[in-house]
């Protein structure tokens, strides 16, 4: 009898075991199943909005684009930039020459070419402001008598200090290729030396006759 219970414990106890086992099996399934859910979650990447979702999405974009066309058209449209002023051109002015003069021979700048004419910086130059006997051109002998006179003192005027040279607008029309310019010193003209001097006459538009 005492080996009969033996046996009936034995296979007791087997029994509770196994059902033991069997009873936790559904919770290892939960477990896995919840791990499986987080590595799912982790690399999960959003798709394409479907439904309601997209349509909302797709009226917010609308009136964002709205909004934008709106600050587009209210914003005041930039003028065209203003043609700009012209000012007045600046009056060429030469450098200032302080060396000595010639009588335009062999010389070939800064010289004297008549009573009204110099070579200046490599430029031929005519006094604007005054009308003087011309030499080569000259009607009469007196005329050219007078402007080789001219000429001569034109050269001692300029050989007296440095002078500087402005280019006039409203001066005598260049002749020969001659730009007219105001021959200053001191900011005053030496035309007008000539003029008192009585070598010279001011300029009023042409040239004048030196004879009779």
């Amino acid at each position: 009898m005492a080996k009969k219970t033996t046996r009936r414990k034995k296979s007791s106890g087997t029994r509770r075991s196994a059902a033991s086992r069997g009873g936790m099996a559904h919770w290892y399934v939960l477990g896995a199943a919840i791990i499986g859910g987080i590595l799912y979650m982790d690399n999960w990447a959003p798709g394409p909005e479907k439904g309601a979702s997209a349509i909302r999405t797709a009226s917010i974009e609308r009136k964002e684009n709205k909004v934008d066309r709106q600050a587009l058209l209210a914003r005041p449209k930039q003028r065209p930039a203003e043609a700009a002023v012209q000012k007045p051109a600046v009056e060429e002015k030469l450098p200032a020459f302080s060396g000595k003069w010639f009588i335009c021979t062999t010389q070939t700048d800064y010289c004297v070419l008549d009573g009204s004419t110099i070579l200046y910086a490599g430029r031929k130059v005519r006094l604007a402001d005054v009308d003087t006997p011309a030499i080569a051109d000259a009607r009469c002998d007196a005329e050219r008598s007078r402007g080789g006179d001219a000429k001569l003192r034109l050269r001692e005027i300029l050989n007296e200090g440095n002078v500087t040279l402005v280019a006039a607008k409203d001066g005598a029309a260049g002749r020969a290729g001659a730009a007219p310019h105001l021959v200053l010193r001191g900011g005053k003209s030496i035309g007008n030396r000539l003029v008192r001097e009585g070598l010279a006459r001011p300029w009023t538009g042409q040239r004048q006759s030196w004879c009779g």
